[in-house]
């Protein structure tokens, strides 16, 4: 699992947290520029806005940037959910052309994974210890549906077999890249750098108001939520199990109604 703090946070308490600083930083902006007094040396007017002008277009920059990332990795989750359902689905399929006993053992085993498949996807709170369970179980399953179409091809060495592995090695690679996919997430240093740009936009905002000894609650606070909502939803996005967008596994439990139920003496994983 990823070593990111933030994943083991929820979002929204994060972004609360983020929500009192940029309020911290804004009355401390103001409160600096309000108690200094005035001389020929101070920054002009027109000079704060032009900063605050620059560090606010970096700071869009940075959560545009960032929201690509995280929508891609979360597009790239959703999609292997739909590839993984049609690579089990084809399997499924190709077994039953096979000769007996082997067709129905590898469709049971293919039933069992289906299953385990969904119950990964079920889970909200997943542990390191959890996690590494399931990539444990989901190996076992493939180094037994391996083993029999392996044993299968030296006894009926025909294209019949050889059809139904590449659809069997397809499977046993989609786990692969999806247990990449889970585990890659937005660089926690990123996260640093968008804190420390809207703390410091925020702050100038409150300073140029300060300048001009006037108070904007209202336009600071929107802009404030504004910033803490973006952040929000890219670290939900972010989230493979935690959050509240999360990639859709309706493709997996259709398949699973289609495929029917695994035997009960089964459901706790292959010997």
């Amino acid at each position: 699992m990823s070593a990111n703090i933030f994943y083991h946070l929820d979002p929204f308490l994060v972004c609360l947290a983020l929500l009192g600083l940029l309020f911290a930083a804004e009355e401390a902006g103001f409160r600096v520029r309000k108690r200094r007094r005035l001389s020929s040396g101070d920054i002009e007017q027109s000079d704060i806005a032009l900063i605050l002008g620059a560090v606010l277009t970096l700071l869009a920059l940075m959560l545009g940037f960032t929201y690509a990332m995280s929508q891609g990795r979360f597009e790239t989750r959703r999609q292997l959910v739909i590839d993984e359902a049609n690579a089990i689905g084809t399997t499924f399929l190709r077994a039953k052309t096979l000769p007996e006993p082997r067709s129905s053992e590898l469709q049971e085993l293919l039933r069992q994974y289906t299953a385990l498949r969904v119950e990964i996807a079920a889970m909200k709170d997943v542990s390191p210890e959890w996690f590494r369970e399931m990539g444990q179980r989901s190996k076992q399953l493939h180094d037994s549906m391996w083993s029999k179409a392996a044993a299968l091809a030296s006894e009926n060495p025909n294209a019949v077999v050889s059809v139904f592995l590449i659809p069997l090695n397809d499977v046993i690679d989609i786990h692969a890249k999806r247990m990449d996919a889970v585990r890659s997430r937005v660089p926690f240093s990123i996260y640093l750098v968008l804190i420390g740009i809207s703390s410091v936009a925020v702050g100038l905002v409150g300073y140029y108001f300060g300048a001009r000894r006037r108070r904007m609650r209202i336009p600071t606070m929107m802009f404030a939520l504004l910033v803490a909502a973006v952040m929000w939803l890219i670290l939900d996005l972010d989230q493979p199990f935690r959050g509240s967008i999360t990639a859709s596994q309706q493709s997996l439990i259709d398949l699973q109604q289609d495929l029917g139920p695994p035997a009960r003496d089964a459901l706790k994983g292959p010997e």
